[in-house]
């Protein structure tokens, strides 16, 4: 995920109260007007490895509570009460048994290298452009999977629709290159199930990982037709790419500041204004399937639904990036999944 500013011309440019607000010729500088250079910036490289170091240690103890309350051949203690919560008993059983700590390694090496995939594309896609910004910083949580992905935050402000685009859109595509690898050999070691055919498992709930077109498109490679009732138990590396086609379908949903929303701004300008509204209301309605959605209906309408505009919009995406606007729809098409995380209950 990207955050950038909006362009703030000079001081002294307003117009008359009179005049209808025009965003594009409030935004033009002044004939002449040259635009500053961005503050100089160093990076934080001390913060970007704590925070990584940080969410390794995360995610590599909670991969496997996670990993192991989504499987239905293995009964676990490690979360008792049904919740992922890092404690020192936790830290302890996983950090002590090899075999945990290599499902939680193997889980978390994956879903990390997908998300600095991710992050390092729009931070390459700055350092073209020459526009300020951060290193890849990650963030850890001491429940759940143990992170909420990452970010970089960009300090200058973006000039026109093309560089826009482009940095918008490189995180995704680089973030969805990085995890087919993982996906097809995850998928491929994989265990397919039939839940109708298990023995009785007194009422054990399970927590099902939602099944995207990508993930459907690797099972039927690797595992042929399935019967509609067949549960997959997911190896470690598949569960670590599932997270990073869910962070991906995230960011490209086209609503704010998300990549998504940077490019959909890109590619139809001001049109992305009258999509804003209907668009989040398709997103609230999905939360009927999906609770979480409704989080993030919160956190775009907070981040803001409207794009801000850049300096120059009449320059239009050329024929290349239309082209990558296509490839960005379909990696959408293919993360995305309506119910990201359901409940089990097993008889």
């Amino acid at each position: 995920m990207s955050e950038a500013p909006p362009f703030e011309p000079p001081g002294g440019t307003s117009l008359p109260e009179r005049v209808p607000f025009r965003p594009v010729l409030e935004l033009l500088p002044p004939a002449g007007w040259v635009i500053p250079p961005p503050p100089a910036h160093r990076p934080s490289y001390a913060r970007a490895v704590f925070l990584f170091l940080c969410t390794l240690f995360t995610t590599t103890t909670l991969g496997p509570v996670m990993l192991l309350m989504s499987r239905t051949d293995i009964v676990t203690d490690l979360a008792p009460d049904g919740f992922a919560l890092l404690g020192l008993r936790l830290i302890r059983r996983v950090w002590t048994d090899p075999a945990l700590l290599g499902l939680g390694a193997t889980f978390s090496l994956t879903a990390l290298t997908i998300l600095l995939a991710h992050e390092l594309g729009h931070y390459v896609a700055c350092r073209r452009y020459g526009l300020a910004c951060t290193l890849p910083y990650f963030l850890p949580v001491p429940m759940g999977f143990g992170t909420f992905g990452a970010f970089i935050r960009i300090y200058t402000p973006i000039r026109s629709k093309r560089e826009l685009f482009d940095v918008g859109v490189a995180g995704p595509i680089a973030g969805f290159v990085a995890l087919l690898p993982f996906l097809l050999f995850g998928v491929a070691h994989s265990h397919p199930v039939r839940l109708g055919g298990l023995p009785p498992m007194d009422n054990m709930v399970l927590f099902a990982p939602g099944r995207s077109l990508a993930i459907d498109l690797a099972i039927r490679l690797f595992h042929g037709p399935v019967a509609p009732d067949t549960y997959l138990d997911l190896h470690p590396m598949a569960l670590g790419a599932w997270l990073g086609l869910f962070a991906t379908a995230l960011n490209l949903l086209p609503l704010g500041q998300l990549d998504g929303g940077h490019i959909l701004y890109a590619a139809l300008g001001r049109w992305q204004r009258r999509l804003a509204i209907p668009l989040w209301i398709g997103l609230a309605a999905l939360g009927f399937l999906w609770s979480g959605w409704w989080l993030w209906c919160g956190i775009v309408f907070l981040l803001g639904l409207f794009h801000p505009p850049v300096r120059d919009e009449r320059t239009p995406l050329d024929a290349k990036r239309r082209a990558l606007a296509l490839c960005a729809l379909v990696i959408f098409v293919l993360a995305f999944m309506p119910t990201p995380l359901d409940v089990l209950l097993l008889p």
